[in-house]
């Protein structure tokens, strides 16, 4: 018992430690889910306003996976964690409720953009959409990450955003960076919507095998 609550004390200093910058990231991982649902769950005039809201949009959707890159962390964590008893039960769960959170949130965005799209074009296949979103993504992660430019910077200092976008994107290292990014977000994106489809079906499953299992109502006398 005294060995749980040891494990129980560290467990919860590993989210002490963490919960702030973790809640802040899914916070903003959060935005650009909400901002799809309000501009694409359903059909609106493309006013001056909603072309805003897309511009918004795209500027916040790398937040999303962003929380990939924060796996930098872990190994520090992990370092800190007294035992691996305190690894295996709070650290390796908490990073992957963090990040799986974080991706749902970008795979809520995504499905939400193709469904405005296939409202215009019916048989648009989801590949070059997802893969055009992994990129966009995948330069504002660079830059996030590398650079430490947050989305508000692009209307807060538009000046010094375009010169440090231009020295990190002409970096040597860019492209090498680009690829290991992409290859993060569109793996992690893949997991994590099978993991998710997967659960909804067996959900679904199991739903109609207990309606199929409900005993049929008795005849009601005359």
């Amino acid at each position: 018992m005294e060995d749980l609550r040891w494990v129980a004390f560290h467990v919860e200093d590993f989210v002490r430690f963490n919960r702030f910058w973790m809640t802040w990231n899914l916070l903003l991982a959060a935005v650009p889910a909400a901002l799809s649902v309000v501009l694409f769950a359903r059909p609106r005039r493309r006013t001056g306003w909603w072309w805003a809201g897309v511009v918004l949009f795209l500027l916040f959707l790398p937040n999303a996976p962003y929380v990939v890159t924060d796996l930098v962390h872990l190994s520090s964590d992990m370092e800190r964690a007294p035992a691996n008893s305190v690894v295996l039960v709070g650290v390796l769960p908490g990073y992957g409720l963090f990040i799986t959170a974080g991706i749902l949130c970008y795979v809520l965005a995504i499905e939400m953009v193709l469904r405005e799209l296939r409202r215009h074009r019916p048989g648009l296949s989801r590949v070059p959409v997802e893969l055009g979103l992994h990129a966009i993504c995948s330069v504002g992660v660079i830059l996030g990450r590398i650079t430490r430019l947050n989305s508000w910077d692009t209307v807060a200092d538009p000046g010094s955003t375009l010169v440090r976008t231009w020295s990190t994107l002409t970096w040597r290292g860019a492209p090498f960076a680009f690829v290991a990014v992409f290859v993060a977000i569109a793996l992690s994106t893949w997991v994590v919507r099978t993991l998710a489809r997967s659960l909804v079906d067996n959900g679904r499953n199991l739903a109609a095998w207990l309606q199929a299992r409900r005993p049929a109502g008795r005849a009601q006398p005359i």
